[in-house]
């Protein structure tokens, strides 16, 4: 069988896993299961991680290997590998449950101090705008004066003002923004203003409660569960852990390379993975999702008594 007919292969096995993930993420989803689920308890979130784990892969293999394409197939392979890592981790030591809830409640916590800070930065710019825009008007209406009264001299206001407004959108069209087309329509002093008394306030409420939840945490879980958890997570070290550094070493060194616009990525003739390459990276996903099939398999109602 030639290089490329065991890469169609590997695709054909990886999209026929839909099947298994779909019947055992059902299988640890059910209604009881999810009625029963205790946040403080370690097993339930071992088993809803990997009901939700699976319904991501079974995503991934409806979505992602339809073309078969470089960044695709790193991406789904990283985030493949991460999975089993987790589920790999509850198999050494149950307890880990709760350290992913620590973890969950940490990512939470850093993504909304990131959303707030980009709100803050959005209301500074869009007030600066609105000061821009307001000083090149005021000083067009200075310039003009009464004349502005004369019906040709009020067309060429009109037209002046309108100018002044158009560049400043320009300005703002070229900024990572999520509320300079509205600003558009509303002013940007206003939006500003929306931004700050209407965006950022549950912003603020949801870190409160995110604050209160990790307090809640540590007062609540035992000390040798906390001792679990790393001072600062880092992908290598939990790989280490379940045996899996070498995996680790070799997928991000290739996604590094691949997804990040470094010289090495820029300034080479391999844009994509060759042929041989490629052939590693699917059948590595595929026996991946076989691993994390088995290891979510023990989760099943009445699998240990099996």
């Amino acid at each position: 069988m030639g290089q490329e007919a065991r890469i169609q292969q590997s695709v054909n096995s990886i999209r026929a896993r839909r099947s298994s993930l779909d019947a055992l993420s059902r299988q640890l989803r059910t209604p009881s299961i999810l009625a029963s689920f205790d946040k403080w308890q370690h097993t339930s979130w071992c088993i809803s991680v990997a009901g939700d784990s699976l319904v991501r892969l079974r995503l991934f293999t409806e979505q992602n290997f339809n073309i078969v394409e470089t960044i695709g197939v790193v991406a789904v392979a990283r985030y493949t590998f991460e999975v089993s890592v987790w589920l790999r981790l509850f198999a050494l030591d149950g307890r880990y449950g709760l350290v992913y809830f620590d973890q969950l409640l940490a990512t939470q916590q850093r993504f909304y101090e990131d959303t707030l800070a980009q709100l803050q930065r959005e209301v500074a710019w869009l007030r600066s705008l609105g000061q821009k825009e307001g000083g090149a008007h005021q000083k067009v209406l200075r310039d003009f004066g009464p004349t502005a009264a004369n019906a040709g001299e009020t067309q060429k206001l009109v037209s002046a003002l309108s100018s002044i407004s158009a560049e400043i959108d320009a300005e703002a069209g070229r900024r990572f923004s999520m509320y300079a087309e509205a600003a558009r329509i509303n002013g940007y002093d206003f939006q500003a203003y929306l931004v700050e008394t209407k965006a950022i306030p549950p912003v603020r409420q949801a870190l409160a409660d995110i604050a209160a939840e990790r307090d809640r945490f540590d007062s609540r879980v035992a000390h040798e569960i906390k001792a679990l958890r790393p001072d600062r997570w880092q992908w290598r070290q939990m790989a280490q852990k379940v045996g899996r550094a070498d995996e680790y070493d070799y997928l991000y060194s290739f996604a590094s390379k691949l997804l990040h616009a470094t010289p090495a990525s820029i300034t080479t003739d391999q844009k994509n993975l060759e042929l041989q390459e490629m052939e590693l990276f699917l059948k590595y996903i595929d026996v991946t999702i076989g691993d994390v099939l088995a290891l979510a398999g023990d989760y099943r109602p009445g699998a240990a008594a099996g």
